[in-house]
Formats: structure tokens, sequence, C-alpha cells
């Protein structure tokens, strides 16, 4: 009589061939996925120190009267964090930026381009920044539109909160199951994709709530209007300008363009000229436009002047600044000291 088979061997030769599929997975995601450092990359961008002008009151800008100096072309900016640019010196921010602009034409006057933002403010918020601008005599007032400006908030910021949580951000394993995701990196690697995947949905989400939301939808077309109403009382011009958000790359996938036609749609309803800055962006990486890549989505130094520069041409082609404030000389290279090659502008891709 023949001994019966074991069946011992050919689970052994199972758990074998296991351990070596294992083994070639944690082989091959060691060799193709970089290790993501929990401590940050070792080296930063960011500003040594910030600095606030002598007398000024606020984080925002060099301090200003509020009657209007005379021989002044005054610029009110009234936005939020993207205005207001934290993690970033006041004088690389897109109102500094194109207030430098302003003043290179070698005008008799003087530009002022005052920035207004306030993190965390939501459009309802702005109202009163409005009022206050309009009775200090600004010649212009651009608002500046973030995605999240339908938000309900019923305090008003003044800020952001330093080491907030944030529901979108990067997945941070702690305790046994953080210590055995950096030790074996496939089971790491498998929780930061499934949470990017649900971290996505939740991000997109959240914003096409704001603008499906009857609730959200109306406290911002309601604290546009008044704002509108505002400007038209004391005949003071306003327009829009809309920034995309910079957590998402900014390509066909991006997934935020029907709000962008929303929003600008409803601008234009109220007669409001509306900016949206978002092609500028296309196709550039998001570490190089966000101020602290992957942990702060908020645009950085690159991403303030290119803005800058793209509402100056705006401006001007709308006929909306002082002909004293039109840059005469452009040029297309700077690479020495001696005339350059004059700009040429593409065709717009402002007009309807």
């Amino acid at each position: 009589m023949s001994p019966k088979p074991s069946i011992v061997a050919p689970i052994v030769a199972s758990l074998f061939g296991l351990a070596l599929a294992l083994g070639a997975v944690e082989a091959g995601v060691r060799i193709l996925v970089p290790m993501r450092s929990e401590t940050g990359p070792g080296w930063s961008d960011r500003p040594r120190f910030y600095f606030r002008a002598a007398s000024a009151p606020s984080m925002q800008d060099y301090p200003h009267e509020p009657a209007k100096p005379a021989n002044t072309w005054r610029v009110a900016v009234i936005g939020d964090s993207f205005t207001f640019a934290p993690y970033m010196q006041f004088t690389d921010t897109f109102p500094k930026k194109l207030e430098q602009m302003l003043n290179t034409t070698g005008s008799s006057r003087r530009a002022q381009v005052l920035n207004l933002g306030v993190p965390a403010y939501s459009t309802s918020h702005e109202v009163p920044v409005a009022r206050a601008a309009i009775s200090e005599g600004a010649d212009l007032i651009i608002l500046q539109i973030t995605l999240n400006d339908p938000e309900i908030k019923h305090h008003t910021p003044s800020g952001i909160t330093a080491n907030a949580p944030d529901r979108f951000g990067q997945l941070n394993l702690t305790g046994r199951l953080g210590w055995l995701a950096s030790h074996w990196r496939t089971l790491g690697f498998v929780l930061t994709r499934l949470h990017n995947s649900e971290t996505h949905r939740a991000y997109v989400e959240y914003f096409n709530g704001l603008f499906s939301d009857p609730r959200s939808w109306k406290q911002f077309q309601d604290s546009m209007s008044a704002i509108v109403s505002l400007s038209r009382e004391a005949g003071t011009p306003v327009v829009a300008v809309v920034f995309p958000l910079f957590g998402l790359p900014m390509d066909e996938r991006y997934p935020f363009y029907p709000l962008h036609s929303k929003v600008n749609d409803f601008m234009r309803s109220l007669g409001v000229p509306v900016l949206d800055v978002s092609p500028i962006y296309k196709g550039i990486p998001l570490d190089h436009l966000q101020v602290l890549p992957g942990v702060d989505r908020h645009p950085n130094e690159i991403a303030h002047r290119m803005a800058a520069e793209e509402i100056y041409l705006w401006l001007e082609e709308q006929r909306l600044l002082p002909e004293d404030f039109v840059i005469k000389d452009k040029f297309a290279t700077r690479l020495g000291v001696s005339e350059q090659r004059p700009w040429a502008p593409t065709p717009s891709s402002h007009k309807e």
C-alpha cells in the first residue's frame, strides 16, 4: 500500500511562492517609488524671516493714508489668502508686482495698488472691505475670486490657523501601522494610493458642493451683487479676477472648469469685466506653483508674478488703465544691458 501524499509540501511550496512574489513586489516598489520623507525635503526656499513695513497696521501691505494722496491712481485689490499670500513676503504678491510695473512708466503720478486680502475671507466678508475702499477713493477695484469664496462662515477670520489638520493633505501614518508601513514599503504605497484617491474625490466634491448648495451659492451671489451695487453708486469701476485651485494639475482633467464658467457667467451677468487667469498655468507642474509643494496649495512667487503680468495685460487690453500708466517699452528678452528683442503680443485669450 503506497503512503498518502503529504499536504505539507504543497503548502510550503505555496507559501514560498507567495513570499517570493511579495518580495519581488517589495523590491519593485523600493526601486520605482521614491520614499517620501516625513520630515520634509531638508531644505526650504521660504523667507528666513518676514517683515512688516514700519507703521503698517497689518501684515498685508505698506501703510497708506485713508485719504488718497494727490497725484495718485489708487487700485484696491480685495480677496482672500490668494491675494494676501501666506508664506511669502508681501512685496512679492501680485498686487505689489502690479504696482511695481505701473510705476515704471515715468508718469508724474504714482500708482498705488493696495493689498486688502485677508486669509480665510469669504465673499460675504469682503462687502465692508469694498465699502471702505470706495470711501477711501479707490479708482479701480479688483475682486480676486477663489473657488472657496461661497463658504459660509459665521465669524470674521483674520488668518490661517497654523498646523491645522488638512483633510485633503498627505497621509501621515503613526503608531504600529506607521512603523509597519515604513518597513514594508508595499503596504505604505497601497495605503497612500488609497488615501490619495479618497482625498482627491473629497476635494472635488467639496468645491462642487459649494456651488451646488443653494445657500452657499446664494450668499456668493448676494455678496457680489452688494459689492457691485456699492461700486456703481460711487462710480468706481470694478473688475473680477478668477484664480484656479492649485491642488490639482491645470490640464484637461482639471475638474473645476464648470465652476469657473459658472463664476465667470455670473460676474458678466452683473456687468463686471472678468479675467480668468487659469490658462496661464496650464501644463505647469504643481511643485512649480505651490508655495509649499505637497504641503500648502497656495500660489507661490512664480504664480503671483505670472498673475500680475496677465492682469496688467488684460487691464491694458480692456482700456482700464490711464494712458500714463501704460507700459510703452515691452521686450521679449532680457539678456543684456542694451536693447532687446521687442515683445509681440500673442493672440489674446481674453476675448470671447
